[in-house]
C-alpha cells in the first residue's frame, strides 16, 4: 500500500490498529535491489514465507510480499518488500520502484566480486535518485557457501563508513534474514519516532 499524496513520511503510512492495545500499525516499503542471480527473491521469499526455492525464476520487473514485524514499543509494522529485477535491462525503471521506499536492502553474493561491486553503484542510485529519508541495508548473502570471493570485512568497513547497515545472510539456510529485516524496519520506525 502506497502513502496518500501530501503525507510526512515517504513510504509510510500510520493506521489505527484494531488490536486491544490501540496501538499504531505502520506500513512502510522496503525495496530489494541488486544484481541478477544475487538471491534478492530467494531472500524475500525466506522472510516473507519461511520458505526457499532453490528453482526461482528471474524477477522482471518487480514482485510484491509482505510481512508484518512487532516493534519494541508492542506495535507492529507491515513491511511492503519489493523484490526488483536484478537484469541491467531493468535498471532503468528500478527507480520506479523505490519512489516512497522507506527502507532498501541492496543485495551481494559473496561468491561473486563483481556483484559486491555493484553495492556501491545501488547507495549512490538511493542517494541521488531514492527518497531523502530511505534506511539503507547491505545484505551479504550465499554467506553458507564455503567459497567466497569477496572478504565480509571489507563491505562491513565501507557500510560502517556510510553509515549502512550491514549483514551477512543465507537465504537457503534462513541464518540472519529476519534479524535483516528486523534491524531494518527498526532504523526505519526510528526514522518515526517510535
Amino acid at each position: 500500500k502506497n502513502n496518500a499524496p501530501g503525507s510526512q513520511q515517504p513510504g509510510l503510512n500510520v493506521q489505527d490498529s484494531a488490536s486491544s492495545t490501540a496501538r499504531s500499525t505502520i506500513e512502510a516499503k522496503i525495496v530489494l535491489l541488486g544484481d541478477s542471480g544475487v538471491g534478492k527473491s530467494s531472500l524475500a521469499l525466506r522472510f516473507c514465507q519461511g520458505r526457499f526455492n532453490p528453482y526461482h525464476e528471474v524477477t522482471i520487473g518487480a514482485a510484491f510480499l509482505q510481512q508484518i514485524v512487532r516493534l519494541r514499543d508492542g506495535s507492529q509494522l507491515k513491511l511492503h518488500v519489493w523484490d526488483t529485477g536484478g537484469q541491467e535491462r531493468f535498471r532503468a525503471m528500478t527507480h520506479l520502484y523505490y519512489r516512497d521506499a522507506a527502507g532498501a536492502v541492496i543485495v551481494y553474493d559473496c561468491t561473486d566480486a563483481h556483484s559486491q561491486a555493484s553495492v556501491k553503484f545501488w547507495v549512490q542510485e538511493l542517494q541521488s535518485k531514492g527518497p531523502a529519508r530511505c534506511q539503507m541495508a547491505v545484505a551479504a548473502n550465499k554467506s553458507d557457501v564455503e567459497t567466497k570471493a569477496v572478504k565480509a570485512s571489507d563491505m562491513k568497513s565501507y557500510c560502517d563508513e556510510n553509515g549502512l547497515l550491514f549483514v551477512e545472510t543465507s537465504a537457503k539456510t534462513g541464518e540472519n534474514v529476519g534479524h535483516l529485516f528486523e534491524s531494518l524496519a527498526a532504523r526505519v520506525a526510528t526514522d518515526l519516532g517510535r
